[in-house]
């Protein structure tokens, strides 16, 4: 019996864990701002919109200069020293899509830019919005396995503070204790695959 609720406990975290979406697919897609169309990349969250936006400003200021249009950002990389002398531009628009899922899109502003410049910057967009994805799937993630280590620290004392009684609390905390180390594994693998 002790070992069946366990069991399906852990499969019910297993479960819920595994809703969350940590992909780091990239795929094509258009920009319209007004009646201009850019080519760009796409990219969904399952996190909440407001949380995906204040990311992707905290981590897109640390690379360009933000012009914030009510619909859109203009985004400017200034050049490195030794490299071209004109600056990078291109447009970040952040959507709230269907069934609570954000989309982060970014797409170069090819006004003076040579074929090869463009399809330079074009991979560049599409490695930074993975990079993106990994830096904000990793700081999540890292931070529930933090808190969780936490739960487990506690219960443990709890546990152990109950170790000569044997009562339906000590098995109530070792079924909870179970459940968290089972969530506490699944929280690691999904960080293993991220990095």
């Amino acid at each position: 019996m002790k070992i069946t609720s366990i069991l399906t406990l852990a499969i019910l975290w297993t479960t819920v864990v595994a809703a969350q979406n940590y992909s780091l697919d990239v795929y094509e897609s258009t920009l319209s701002i007004g009646t201009t169309h850019y080519k760009g990349f796409s990219t969904r969250f399952t996190q909440p919109y407001k949380e995906v936006k204040k990311t992707w400003w905290k981590y897109i200021r640390t690379k360009a200069h933000i012009f914030n249009n009510k619909t859109h950002y203009t985004l400017t990389v200034p050049p490195k020293k030794g490299e071209s002398n004109t600056a990078i531009q291109f447009i970040s628009v952040i959507e709230n899509g269907s069934k609570q899922q954000s989309i982060l899109t970014v797409a170069p502003i090819d006004a003076a830019l040579s074929a090869e410049q463009l399809a330079t910057l074009r991979k560049d967009l599409q490695v930074l919005l993975v990079d993106f994805k990994i830096n904000y799937f990793t700081r999540i993630l890292q931070q529930k396995i933090d808190q969780q280590e936490k739960d487990n620290h506690k219960l443990s004392k709890e546990l152990h503070k109950q170790k000569n009684r044997n009562s339906v609390a000590s098995e109530k905390l070792l079924q909870q204790l179970a459940q968290g180390q089972a969530h506490l594994e699944s929280l690691k693998r999904d960080l293993a695959k991220i990095k």
